[in-house]
């Protein structure tokens, strides 16, 4: 077993390049996966050109890089009271896996929503309305062999918290949905080894950053309090082979991160 590296293009120096930016770094750097963040100008989906589809996906098929797809947040809401918000969100979504497939990729990472003060007062409702709207996006999906995987969140208005996943779990089917795990949204809330535990088996990649306890800094690992030592040690025993995409502040802190995780996996498989 090895560890699969990767990167998420919000990392990148330029905000107007940011994908063939992180796609070269990740090149000259030997990481394996770049996760597209599809929020800045040169990858909004539905508006990307596709001379630059066809140079992202040209340049990562020539290196064998890996790549996924994160999908656009700010201001969506899957959980939405109002029909227009959630189906203006849908359609976003919908529009990101449609590129996901035209970039040969097979993994779309989206969040479940905000809870506005309608979802503070009826919460059972928007997380019926939120199964209902990942059950339609399963169903499109599925039409290109897509794994949506939702995110676990920590902030105080975001869907996402351990109960809401395991929710969405035991409502929706299964067969192409899976579970990022951020490591630092869930240390923002609670111990991310707990998460781990309850979500491994649905698992099927993880968000990598550090910060202290009760916090969601962008750190590279090993400067925050997270227990990422027992973390490998549990992603090894459970062999979890998915990738761990590096949502760090800067290029170099990716690099700093990697290498710590590198030095516990050699460690740890050495015992």
């Amino acid at each position: 077993m090895k560890l699969l590296y990767g990167l998420s293009s919000s990392l990148a120096d330029s905000y107007e390049n940011a994908v063939i930016e992180t796609i070269k770094f990740a090149i000259q750097n030997d990481f394996k996966v770049v996760e597209i963040f599809c929020e800045t100008p040169d990858v909004l989906p539905d508006e990307i050109s596709d001379g630059k589809i066809r140079e992202i996906r040209e340049l990562a098929n020539s290196y064998n890089l890996r790549i996924q797809l994160h999908a656009p947040f700010h201001s969506l809401n899957l959980s939405s009271f109002n029909p227009k918000i959630k189906n203006v969100s849908m359609k976003i979504i919908r529009d990101t896996i449609s590129l996901a497939y035209k970039l040969e990729s097979s993994l779309v990472t989206l969040h479940l929503g905000l809870c506005f003060l309608p979802c503070q007062l009826d919460r059972k409702k928007a997380l019926t309305i939120l199964a209902d709207s990942i059950t339609d996006l399963l169903k499109f999906a599925k039409n290109y062999n897509i794994t949506l995987a939702i995110e676990n969140r920590g902030g105080r208005l975001d869907l996402g918290r351990l109960e809401d996943l395991l929710f969405i779990l035991e409502t929706v089917s299964h067969e192409n949905l899976g579970i990022t795990f951020d490591v630092v949204q869930a240390n923002a809330v609670g111990d991310p080894l707990i998460y781990y535990e309850s979500l491994k088996g649905n698992i099927v990649n993880m968000h990598i950053s550090d910060s202290p306890r009760g916090k969601s800094l962008l750190l590279a690992v090993g400067e925050g309090e997270i227990n990422y030592r027992e973390l490998v040690r549990r992603i090894i025993k459970d062999n979890i082979n998915v990738p761990l995409i590096f949502e760090v502040s800067n290029k170099d802190k990716a690099i700093q991160s990697r290498a710590v995780l590198e030095g516990y996996f050699k460690e740890i498989k050495s015992d």
